[in-house]
C-alpha cells in the first residue's frame, strides 16, 4: 500500500469537529496531532479571545499564518486548522503541496448548536463583548461560511459531519477515503 502523506490538514468552519476528529484520526494512524489554535496560543502567550480583544483579528490571522508555516516545516501528522486558516488561494495551494487537505463539511445549523454558548469564540460576541443575538449570529456566520466555502471545497477529500454520526464512524469513513485516495495516486 502507498504511504500516507506526511501531513493531513483538516479544514472546515468553526465547530465542524476538526479537533475531535483530528485527535481520533491521529490515534488511528498512530501519528502525532496538533491543533493550530493551540500552537498560536503557545507562540503568542495569549488565548485566542485575548488576541482578538487586545490586538484584533488581523493580528490573529498574521500569527495564524506564521504558526501554520512553522507547522508545515517542523511537524508530521494530523493538523486541525482554524476555521479561518484558509485565508486565500496561496495558503490553500501551499497546504495541498505540503500534505493532504481534508474538508469536514458541517451544516451551519449544527455549527450554531455547537458553538452558540461558547464564550471563547470571539466572532460570537459584539464589540462590547456581549453575545450576539441568535438571528445576527446565524446571518453573520452563514455569510462567513459561504465566503470560505470555495476555499474549503478545494480539499482533495470531503467528509460530512452532520452531527448525528459518532466520531468513530466519521474517522472510519475518513480513513477509507484517505487510503482510497492514496492508492489512486
Amino acid at each position: 500500500m502507498p504511504e500516507l502523506p506526511e501531513r493531513i490538514f483538516l479544514c472546515g468552519f468553526m465547530g465542524a469537529g476538526k479537533s475531535v476528529i483530528g485527535r481520533k484520526l491521529a490515534k488511528e494512524l498512530e501519528c502525532a496531532f496538533i491543533d493550530l489554535d493551540d500552537k498560536i496560543e503557545e507562540q503568542t502567550g495569549q488565548t485566542t479571545p485575548e488576541i482578538f480583544e487586545k490586538s484584533g483579528e488581523s493580528f490573529f490571522r498574521a500569527a495564524e499564518r506564521r504558526a501554520l508555516l512553522k507547522v508545515i516545516e517542523r511537524f508530521d501528522g494530523v493538523v486541525s486548522l482554524g476555521g479561518g486558516s484558509l485565508q486565500n488561494q496561496q495558503v490553500v495551494d501551499h497546504l495541498k503541496i505540503n500534505g493532504m487537505l481534508v474538508f469536514i463539511e458541517t451544516p451551519i445549523s449544527v455549527i450554531l448548536d455547537r458553538i452558540s454558548q461558547d464564550k471563547n469564540r470571539p466572532l460570537l460576541l459584539d464589540k462590547q463583548g456581549n453575545p450576539k443575538s441568535k438571528k445576527q449570529l446565524r446571518n453573520e456566520l452563514t455569510a462567513l461560511y459561504e465566503k470560505r466555502l470555495p476555499l474549503y471545497r478545494q480539499a482533495v477529500i470531503q467528509i460530512e459531519n452532520d452531527g448525528r454520526k459518532d466520531v468513530e464512524d466519521i474517522v472510519k469513513i475518513l480513513l477509507k477515503k484517505i487510503r482510497n485516495h492514496v492508492e489512486d495516486y
